[in-house]
């Protein structure tokens, strides 16, 4: 039976303000999932809104939905690659030649890694992983435009349905994602869920 999975982002906690930095952290979020049976999912590049030492959001924006889809009941696990970006304007500008640039690598290395007879089950994520890496060196450089943002150190997460429920119709979890640069500190909660989607008879 197909699952439908959500994944938010739904607290944002300033721990400490970057550095030689004027005014306030504007923060943003870049990134991408995929699921183990290979659909391929971008966040975009979203705003957080803007932080000072000591900043916590939880409402407005938030919980802002990454993910919300469907997954097939042998596919349930997600994974999760993001970047955290203090934005004074270079990546905006390259998001969306950013975005089609990992994609189409992500196909060449899955239809690569098809050609060498690579096991079906591990070529989505061995891809993704192919595709993703070599992406933080562009972002990093897409940050040297304009007045320089500053990119964090890329954050990953492999999701999946939380074990010894699987007869619930819903399970759900939580991670955090914590990333440090120039002294900005930053702690992020994201909450994720399965739920059974109902079979309709005809």
């Amino acid at each position: 039976m197909p699952q439908r999975f959500t994944l938010r982002l739904t607290r944002v906690e300033c721990l400490n303000e970057q550095a030689w930095e004027w005014g306030k952290d504007e923060m943003r979020m870049f990134g991408s999932a995929i699921s183990r049976k290979g659909h391929l999912f971008a966040t975009g590049y979203r705003s957080l809104g803007s932080y000072g030492e000591g900043d916590v959001r939880t409402d407005g924006i938030f919980p802002m939905t990454i993910v919300d889809t469907e997954l097939e009941d042998d596919g349930l696990e997600v994974l999760f690659y993001v970047w955290l970006v203090e934005e004074d304007g270079g990546v905006r500008d390259s998001a969306a030649a950013l975005e089609i640039e990992f994609r189409e690598r992500f196909r060449a290395e899955a239809r690569q890694l098809l050609e060498f007879r690579f096991p079906r089950d591990c070529i989505p994520f061995t891809a993704f992983y192919k595709a993703a890496l070599p992406l933080n060196l562009r972002i990093q450089d897409a940050g040297t435009k304009g007045r320089n943002d500053e990119v964090y150190d890329p954050f990953e997460a492999l999701i999946d349905r939380p074990t010894g429920g699987i007869a619930a119709t819903e399970a759900s979890g939580q991670f955090f994602l914590r990333r440090s640069k120039r002294l900005g500190d930053y702690l992020l909660t994201f909450r994720y869920g399965y739920s059974q989607v109902p079979v309709i008879l005809g």
